[in-house]
């Protein structure tokens, strides 16, 4: 059904107006139902409960291997042909250090894949260096202006290209350790695990106060995909660290190449096909931090419409695909509802004011107001327990870091996901995609100045 001006009223329109107006109907029917408090509490009842219960498994797992030892349910002696990717775009200031450092990896069969999509900065000028430093095992090849922009594009064509049982994909900025590929592959010998995703550190933490808080921001994700990979939930894969066998990407056909968050994509693709996703906390990936609020905020933006939009266009399949866990199901509906409730907290102050001067049920104003400040509180909690148990750096440095991480996801967060809604149901047919690619400077702190030197030199030559 075509509307003017371009507006189509697609299946993920439908199905977020239709779930925005159960929220409004519930958020009257239980106003009458609950004649003294917000109804509101009740969403935020569930998030705190989802909390607990991360906690509580953390909690349950420490305790277990305290007592019994670490378990190792895997195959160390499996060693599969790796296919490391690297997707590139524009980043001849940082993709240098990133292969030598991938380069270095202590692995007895790996090959190395740098795919340059149509950059414009000399990074294949770069490519074609290193690829006379490392002959053997470093190959690259840089995709024709006419190619299908987009990540998911790109590692389609890895996908082709490379021969690998397990492809592993890094961003441009990657640092790992040389044992990375050791830790991490024996894991996937379990036959029914189909990737694997493992914690990621930003590099440059201590920059300032935004990479500060994106460093922290990573801690507490972790540590609710490490929870959610303790009770068998729907561990999720982000983009950089990640390896997933071939063969569980043939059984999905691959990518999805109209999507703008190729990882979050993925990750429901491989739940709905019965596919295991393991996440480990005790090996990390480190990337360079956003330093700039601005493509800090677009790519929140991305983030935030890739992972609602999955589980628009998912929601039928989430709950009747029968390859689906129930534990999986239970995990997916909790990180939706995580989108609701900025809108559930809004309907219910609009309809407390409303009620305040047109009403006659008893107004509960002040109980709605207080929603944001608990779910505030909540948060500094959660971030607390991350952060203590991973840096270990003090209680009282570790409840000012929560504060300042709390009140930034609160600030960065709410905002992106009601704008991001109002896009979804009002935006006209969408155009070209945009990878929207995260920005690297590649600063001094991380770039050698003799690569740098190096870089510049041979972007000289080609000039």
């Amino acid at each position: 059904m075509e509307e003017s001006g371009g507006f189509h009223l697609s299946f993920e329109k439908i199905l977020l107006f239709s779930v925005i107006l159960f929220i409004w109907i519930s958020v009257v029917v239980l106003e009458k139902l609950m004649p003294h408090q917000s109804a509101a509490i009740l969403v935020l009842g569930l998030i705190v409960m989802y909390g607990v219960m991360i906690t509580l498994a953390h909690w349950h797992h420490r305790r277990k291997i305290h007592k019994n030892g670490p378990v190792l349910p895997f195959d160390p002696d499996y060693q599969p042909l790796v296919s490391v990717v690297v997707p590139a775009h524009n980043e001849a200031l940082v993709i240098a250090d990133t292969i030598e450092n991938l380069m270095a990896l202590d692995y007895p069969r790996f090959e190395l894949w740098v795919f340059d999509d149509r950059s414009t900065d000399g990074t294949a000028d770069v490519l074609a260096q290193l690829a006379r430093q490392y002959p053997d095992r470093f190959r690259y090849e840089v995709r024709p202006e006419s190619s299908m922009p987009g990540k998911s594009a790109v590692l389609n064509d890895a996908l082709m290209r490379t021969r690998g049982d397990i492809i592993a994909v890094f961003d441009a900025d990657a640092r790992v350790q040389p044992d990375f590929l050791k830790r991490t592959v024996p894991v996937l010998s379990d036959p029914g695990v189909g990737a694997l995703q493992v914690r990621k550190v930003i590099m440059n933490a201590s920059t300032n106060l935004l990479t500060r808080c994106q460093h922290h921001e990573y801690i507490m994700d972790a540590h609710i995909q490490m929870g959610r990979d303790i009770i068998k939930g729907a561990v999720e894969l982000r983009g950089n660290g990640q390896l997933v066998k071939r063969s569980a990407l043939q059984s999905i056909n691959g990518w999805t190449e109209d999507t703008i968050t190729d990882d979050l994509d993925l990750s429901t693709k491989l739940h709905l096909a019965g596919w295991d996703v393991r996440f480990l906390n005790d090996v990390a990936v480190q990337e360079e931090g956003i330093v700039r609020f601005k493509p800090l905020l677009r790519q929140r933006r991305r983030w935030a419409e890739g992972s609602l939009k999955r589980y628009l266009e998912y929601s039928v399949n989430m709950f009747t695909s029968p390859d689906v866990s129930y534990r999986a199901q239970v995990d997916m509906l909790a990180y939706f509802i995580k989108f609701l409730f900025p809108i559930w907290v809004t309907f219910d102050l609009l309809f407390q004011l409303f009620n305040l001067f047109f009403g006659e049920w008893p107004n509960h104003l002040i109980s709605s107001l207080i929603m944001f400040p608990a779910l505030a509180v909540f948060m500094i909690s959660g971030l607390f327990a991350a952060i203590y148990h991973q840096e270990k750096k003090g209680i009282f440095r570790t409840f000012i870091w929560s504060i300042e991480t709390g009140l930034y996801m609160l600030l960065v967060w709410v905002p992106v996901v009601m704008w991001i809604i109002a896009k979804i149901l009002v935006a006209k047919d969408q155009g070209p995609l945009n990878w929207g690619k995260t920005e690297h400077l590649g600063t001094q702190a991380y770039l050698k100045p003799s690569r740098l030197d190096r870089i510049k030199s041979i972007l000289q030559r080609k000039a």
